[in-house]
């Protein structure tokens, strides 16, 4: 049933695309080294971020 669903709604937004997947053309734009560390920690700090609002019952729902 599941994979029913998944495939629905690939058929209907072809173009979603996972926040992992999202980052890592984030990275790729990076212009030299430092710019890619400071994305990288960029995107560690935000993904903490989340899960301490997760840990206090702040995450989505």
């Amino acid at each position: 049933m599941s994979t029913l669903i998944a495939a629905l709604i690939q058929a209907l937004w072809p173009s979603f695309k996972s926040q992992q997947d999202i980052d890592e053309e984030y990275l790729a734009q990076s212009s030299d080294l430092y710019d890619l560390e400071r994305r990288m920690r960029e995107i560690e700090q935000r993904s903490r971020a989340g899960q301490t609002a997760q840990a206090f019952g702040l995450g989505e729902r």
